[in-house]
């Protein structure tokens, strides 16, 4: 690794001008303290309970208090520090400068707050890193498989895979197999190999000189996650400041890891397109049988889609009482059949134990992350049967059907057998909620949305969107990302009607973008009520070019979690036409509601970009002034953006908001009210 060139090894002191990392904290009772579920969720969650079913809500209502002012939580690992490295603990220590109880601070060998809390955090976006890294592999491997013609897929659009071979400097091969095949080599060796640096994150991020120079471009992250784990084992590294820019490091490697897999999934699945959809549990069909696919990794769901339409599966479901087989997805893998096939949303991690509570699924179908280990005690109580597909997410109660590339489709017709011969046995404790499925529009991409703004100027397409930038008629973009917390209050739909109603385009992924459909904000008609009248102009103006009849959303759907490197690909292509850098555009992102290790990896990656980002639920670092300051003051040094923590909604909004202010004016897109355009 370089020297830690441009950063003092003195502990970092609190000024009083510094800006306070967890700006504000909710009183109980008010936004941003406990969750306020919508009339779906509780009328689910009241059924739930009259059956002796506990779900997330209730096991989280056990520890009360907001994700800081922890009453139940340990407080150690809270503020992350708790050292379990090796038996000579557990250690919890306290900063020297805390008036606290406990006196302790350094553990038994030594290690101080500020060594844990950056040892821990780099764990968790390893962590983080690492799921994505495997879901760009699977991907990867698809890829190849599919060029050698030993999986039964296609490659769907021909022009993205030669686009891709350009990006990353591959030009030598003219054949289509042969093209794909050196991309799903490439994207290995990034993943697994021991090149200098990962080729997609060069060819992707926009990366300074002063990246190279600080040494936080990642080599393939195998070898970044070999060193993580050396790193962070007893007795080895013990300088925060190393540890924190490694972190970094593994973040950027993230951001290339989410550029494999949404860049070969287009190859082989197609780049979205817009679709009208719905949400909400009562997507599920009475006279059905309903499977829902939950999780992240599509490559089998997209195959249970096709055949799900298959005349001998329909004839074998009718022939068992159904009307015909509904698929309904759930979190991300749901997500990515949203945004190309339609199929609608019964809900997103939080609502996964509550969709197996209505009494009408067949197949709980999933591959891995964010599923919830209580999903096979809520299943066993119901004849729904829980499906495993994927060799790193094992349920001990669930039949495991193992995936494999070359046997897609059997494996596939197998899972919709199994739901089909499982309709008879569905019991009569049925239950949906008296609430009608949300409206949505979803499919946005960087091409599709380039092809939108090229309809109202062919010749230079970024140029309306830059004008209206301009003008103010959209003062600002936001990226809501990661997932949604039963710690928060609907974080995300209070964050969005604020940003709208200020003329804020809000771009979203994963369950942020589904908490936000929930609340009707991805329907064509939430324009008209929430978006402010720049805005409002604007998605008009779009939505009319594009043909369809009304306005777009305020909201663009971009995908699930690895989707988040579409809205990278689209606000470089911005950055690059005005000749700024990413830290320079009213640019923010928020996950208002982050919840798991992927979340910690994906923000750290976006600072070290240039993207500032909003965190509604704190991190466990508070317990160190020097990590602390290494990711607010230290970062925007060094990469011009920063995470800024604010747990209650309506205050995030405004931090939001300043931000982008802030950024209009360094453009100088607006002097005294005097609006000067941007050249481009």
């Amino acid at each position: 690794m370089a020297d830690n060139d441009g950063i003092s090894e003195e502990k970092p002191e609190s000024t009083k001008d510094e800006e306070p990392f967890v700006r504000h904290l909710p009183e109980k009772g008010t936004p941003g303290s406990i969750r306020i579920l919508d009339r779906e969720t509780s009328e689910m969650v009241k059924h739930a309970e009259s059956l002796g079913i506990d779900t997330v809500f209730q096991r989280q209502s056990k520890y009360s208090g907001s994700s800081v002012c922890i009453e139940k939580r340990c407080i150690f690992g809270s503020q992350g520090l708790c050292c379990r490295q090796c038996t000579m603990g557990p250690c919890r220590t306290r900063q020297e400068d805390l008036s606290k109880p406990y006196k302790i601070s350094k553990g038994t060998c030594g290690a101080s707050a500020d060594t844990i809390a950056a040892r821990n955090l780099l764990m968790m976006v390893a962590r983080g890193t690492a799921a994505h890294a495997s879901h760009a592999k699977h991907v990867a491997l698809m890829l190849l498989k599919t060029a050698q013609h030993k999986a039964p897929y296609s490659i769907k659009d021909i022009q993205k895979l030669k686009a891709i071979s350009s990006r990353i400097n591959l030009n030598e091969e003219n054949s289509i197999e042969g093209i794909a095949n050196n991309i799903g080599q490439s994207a290995l060796l990034d993943i697994l190999g021991n090149e200098d640096y990962m080729r997609f994150a060069v060819s992707y991020c926009p990366l300074d000189r002063s990246l190279f120079e600080l040494g936080v471009i990642p080599k393939s992250v195998g070898h970044e996650l070999l060193e993580e784990g050396h790193e962070t084992s007893m007795g080895t590294m013990a300088d925060p400041t190393s540890l924190i820019l490694h972190a970094i490091r593994l973040g950027i490697a993230d951001i290339a890891s989410l550029v494999i897999s949404s860049e070969l999934q287009d190859v082989v699945f197609g780049i979205p397109k817009p679709v009208i959809s719905k949400i909400g549990i009562n997507v599920l069909e009475e006279r059905k049988v309903n499977v829902v696919i939950h999780g992240h990794i599509q490559l089998l769901s997209e195959k249970i889609v096709e055949l799900s339409e298959d005349m001998e599966l329909v004839d074998k479901a009718r022939r068992a009482g159904a009307e015909g087989i509904n698929i309904v997805g759930c979190c991300c893998s749901g997500n990515d059949m949203l945004v190309r096939h339609g199929i609608p949303l019964a809900g997103g991690n939080l609502e996964q134990e509550l969709i197996i509570t209505t009494g009408l699924v067949e197949a709980f179908v999933m591959d891995v992350q964010c599923i919830f280990p209580n999903v096979q005690n809520v299943a066993w109580k119901f004849h729904t049967k829980l499906i495993s597909t994927m060799k790193e997410g094992r349920f001990t109660n669930a039949e495991h059907i193992p995936f494999e590339e070359e046997r897609a489709d059997e494996i596939a017709r197998r899972i919709l057998e199994a739901a089909i011969e499982n309709f008879p046995n569905r019991g009569k404790d049925i239950f949906l909620p008296d609430v009608e499925p949300r409206e949505l529009m979803a499919g946005f991409s960087a091409e599709g949305c380039l092809d939108a703004l090229s309809r109202l100027n062919p010749g230079n397409p970024l140029k309306p969107l830059i004008d209206s930038i301009t003008a103010g008629d959209i003062y600002g973009i936001v990226l809501f990302s990661g997932c949604t917390s039963p710690k928060a209050s609907a974080n995300h739909a209070i964050i969005a009607k604020e940003l709208l109603a200020h003329n804020v385009l809000i771009v979203a992924t994963g369950c942020a973008a589904q908490a936000c459909a929930r609340e009707g904000l991805l329907a064509t008609d939430a324009t008209e009520k929430y978006a402010g009248a720049g805005l409002k102009k604007f998605l008009a103006e779009l939505g009319d070019a594009a043909g369809i009849d009304g306005p777009l959303p305020p909201v663009w759907h971009f995908g699930s979690c690895v989707d988040n490197a579409r809205v990278l690909i689209l606000i470089s292509a911005l950055a690059e036409k005005l000749g700024v850098r990413i830290k320079d555009l009213p640019f923010a992102a928020s996950a208002a509601e982050w919840v798991t290790e992927k979340a910690a990896a994906i923000g750290t990656g976006a600072v070290a970009l240039g993207i500032t980002v909003h965190l509604g639920v704190a991190p466990p670092v508070l317990g160190s002034q020097a990590v602390v300051s290494l990711l607010t003051q230290k970062a925007e040094e060094l990469f011009g953006a920063k995470f800024i923590v604010e747990l209650d909604p309506n205050k995030a909004s405004m931090v939001l908001l300043d931000h982008i202010e802030e950024a209009r004016e360094n453009l100088g897109i607006e002097s005294k009210g005097k609006v000067i355009p941007l050249s481009c």
